[in-house]
């Protein structure tokens, strides 16, 4: 089985209701189901048809937020399998532990990490 690219964007505009992986899945949906993890915001979000969106609770994904992002994305990898995955943050300093995270045990060979666009560079 082929890694999923996973896709890592800094979202600045969360608090504001408009997510950019969102709307980077949306244009990417012929290509299969897109699925997107978004890092806080105020809960006013909603997937177009052919995204599977899932909205975590405020707080840092290398904290507080560790355990059900790991959750999030084993769950999302197994019962989704998406085309690819995107994981938007909303802080560029989360980056480095997200990487980590995502690098380490349990998920090393069932992912490919990218930042920014499709057709980025990997991350690895």
């Amino acid at each position: 089985m082929n890694p999923v690219p996973v896709m890592l964007i800094v979202g600045t505009h969360l608090r504001k209701g408009v997510s950019l992986a969102l709307e980077e899945a949306q244009a990417h949906v012929n290509e299969g189901v897109q699925a997107v993890i978004v890092e806080g915001g105020p809960g006013t979000l909603s997937a177009p048809p052919g995204v599977e969106m899932v909205q975590l609770a405020p707080g840092c994904v290398c904290c507080v937020g560790q355990l059900p992002l790991r959750v999030t994305v084993a769950r999302l990898l197994r019962q989704i399998r998406p085309a690819r995955l995107w994981i938007e943050v909303s802080a560029a300093g989360h980056l480095a532990e997200l990487r980590k995270q995502l690098n380490g045990p349990g998920f090393a060979g069932a992912v490919k990490l990218y930042e920014g666009q499709p057709g980025a560079s990997s991350t690895e």
